[in-house]
């Protein structure tokens, strides 16, 4: 009896923590901003997305640095390349990669819905 119980247990555990807030992560995602060159691409060993260029609108040295949207902007790493332009606008849901001929755009999912 201890077993069905205990197993009871660990299973609605598991089934509360693998729940996700997707309103609570729109909020974050959508206060996160990110334009910039590529010019040094981070590491797959950074914990966070850190990427080293300059800002398009004023050739400074910046970086793009999330501590919330990482997860979601380094699922497309493999896409970027360096010179590519990184657009993700403050307020938006929306990550862009701009290339010489190609825009790729990739809106947020969360629980299956796309955010815009």
């Amino acid at each position: 009896m201890d077993k069905k119980i205990t197993t009871i247990l660990i299973s609605l555990l598991f089934i509360l923590v693998s729940c996700t807030d997707c309103k609570s992560l729109e909020k974050s995602y959508r206060d996160d901003q990110c334009i910039i060159i590529v010019e040094k691409m981070p590491t797959q060993y950074e914990n966070y997305f850190n990427v080293k260029g300059r800002d398009p609108r004023t050739n400074e040295k910046c970086d793009c640095k999330s501590e919330f949207s990482y997860r979601w902007w380094s699922s497309y790493l493999d896409k970027l390349s360096i010179g590519d332009t990184i657009i993700k606008r403050k307020g938006e849901l929306v990550f862009s990669i701009h290339k010489k001929d190609t825009i790729l755009s990739f809106p947020w999912i969360c629980e299956g819905q796309v955010y815009k």
